[in-house]
């Protein structure tokens, strides 16, 4: 195969620019925000318990009668 013929195969893509780039990334940014804005999240947000909680909630199990 020549040369000539294997660059007749090739499909030419269209560069983009950066600002362009950045435009279409703030599209998806600000569609995603939307839809987390609109639908939220299926559980409450409430971080990890701390080390005291948690020994607090294993001392109530183990001892309910202490309360």
């Amino acid at each position: 195969m020549s040369d000539i013929e294997f660059s007749s195969k090739l499909k030419p893509q269209r560069l983009t620019s950066l600002a362009e780039d950045h435009r279409a990334e703030q599209k998806e940014i600000l569609a995603d925000q939307s839809h987390w804005a609109k639908y939220g999240t299926n559980r409450p947000r409430r971080g990890a318990a701390s080390k005291t909680e948690l020994m607090e909630q294993l001392s109530r199990e183990r001892f309910p009668e202490e309360e």
